[in-house]
C-alpha cells in the first residue's frame, strides 16, 4: 500500500510510520521541518513531505500526494474540530477516483476521554461499544469530525481513540509529571507538585501498541470502514501507583497535589475505566509492553534521554 501520514514526525505519527515501512508499505510522511525532514524521515525511509498542512500551499501539496494513496491517516495534534475537519475536507477535494476504484481508507486520531465516565462500578466502564459521554467538557468537540469520518461515503473511514499514551519522551506523563519530577529532584526538598486525584484510573498505552494498531487496521480498511477502535491497555493504572513509581525513579521524596484548572486539567485526572477487545477480535491486536508502572525504570531512562537529545 501506498501510506500518508500527517504528523510523520510526531509523538505517534513517527512510531506509526515506522511500523508501516517495517510492514513493507510505501509511507509518506508530513513535517514542517527540512531538518526533521533530512534527519528524521529520509533516513527511517519515510518519504518526506515538508509543509505547512493547515496553509492554502500546503493543503495542495499534500492533499495531491495523499490523494493517490491507499491509507491516510491524521496523526496531528488538534485542540478543536476545526482543524481536523479542515484537513478531512482537504483530502476529499482532492480526492478524484474513476468510479468503481476501490476507495481510500481514512483514519482519524481521536482520544479516549470522549469515553470517559468517572471512577466507581460497572456502570462507570466503557469499551468500543459504547456511546460517548459528555463527563469531560474539554473533548465534546472530538464527534464533530469522528462522525463525518465514520459516515462518509467516499473513503473507508475509522476512528482510533489514543489512551494517554506513554514511551520514548513521555508526551503527556511527561508535561504533567515527568518534568516537574525532574526539577524537584535537582532541589533540596525533593517534593514535586502535580495535578492529581486519589481515585483516578488512567488507561495508557505505548506509542509502539499504538502504531501496531494503526497498522493492523489500515491494512484491514475495507472491511473495517465505521468502525471506532481504543487503542488501549488491558487494564488501568492508578495514578497514584504512577506517581510512586516516578518518585522511586527520580530521587525524589515525595509530592504534592495541585488543583486541576481548567477542562483539560479536569480530564487529566478524570478516570477512564476501560476493557477494550475489538482490536484483538477483528485484527489480532493486543499490547506487547510493560504497563508504564511496571517498565517505569525503562521509561524514565528514555524520557531523560529524549529530554538530551532536545537540548540545543
Amino acid at each position: 500500500m501506498k501510506v500518508f501520514i500527517l504528523g510523520a514526525t510526531g509523538f505517534l505519527g513517527l512510531p506509526a510510520a515506522e511500523a508501516f515501512v517495517r510492514g513493507g508499505h510505501i509511507v509518506y510522511g508530513s513535517t514542517r521541518s527540512q531538518k526533521s525532514a533530512e534527519e528524521v524521515l529520509a533516513p527511517n525511509e519515510i518519504i518526506p513531505v515538508v509543509t505547512d498542512p493547515y496553509s492554502e500551499e500546503g493543503r495542495k501539496k499534500w492533499g495531491d500526494i495523499a490523494a493517490q494513496c491507499d491509507v491516510v491517516i491524521d496523526a496531528l495534534s488538534a485542540n478543536g474540530a476545526k482543524p481536523a475537519i479542515d484537513i478531512f475536507h482537504n483530502f476529499l477535494k482532492h480526492l478524484d477516483r474513476p468510479r468503481g476504484s476501490p476507495k481510500p481508507t481514512y483514519i482519524y486520531t481521536s482520544g479516549l476521554w470522549i469515553n470517559s465516565r468517572g471512577y466507581g462500578g460497572l456502570g462507570k466502564w466503557t469499551d468500543e461499544r459504547q456511546p460517548t459521554s459528555t463527563y469531560n467538557e474539554a473533548v465534546q468537540w472530538r464527534p464533530l469530525i469522528e462522525v463525518p469520518v465514520l459516515e462518509s461515503e467516499k473513503v473507508h473511514g475509522i476512528v482510533i481513540r489514543g489512551a494517554v499514551v506513554y514511551g520514548r519522551d513521555g508526551s503527556a506523563f511527561a508535561s504533567y509529571i515527568f518534568d516537574e519530577a525532574l526539577k524537584a529532584s535537582k532541589t533540596d526538598e525533593k517534593i514535586f507538585e502535580t495535578v492529581y486525584s486519589h481515585e483516578t484510573r488512567i488507561a495508557s498505552i505505548h506509542t509502539d501498541d499504538m502504531a501496531d494498531l494503526y497498522l493492523r487496521v489500515a491494512e484491514r480498511g475495507p472491511i473495517l470502514r465505521g468502525q471506532v477502535f481504543m487503542a488501549s491497555n488491558q487494564s488501568t493504572e492508578r495514578l497514584t501507583d504512577i506517581l510512586d513509581a516516578v518518585v522511586r525513579v527520580s530521587g525524589c521524596k515525595g509530592y504534592k497535589a495541585k488543583a486541576p484548572k481548567g477542562a483539560m486539567q479536569e480530564a487529566w485526572v478524570s478516570s477512564t475505566l476501560i476493557k477494550p477487545s475489538l482490536g484483538d477480535a477483528l485484527t489480532g491486536w493486543r499490547p506487547k509492553k510493560m504497563s508504564l508502572v511496571d517498565g517505569m525504570d525503562i521509561y524514565w531512562s528514555s524520557y531523560l534521554a529524549n529530554k538530551k537529545l532536545r537540548v540545543p
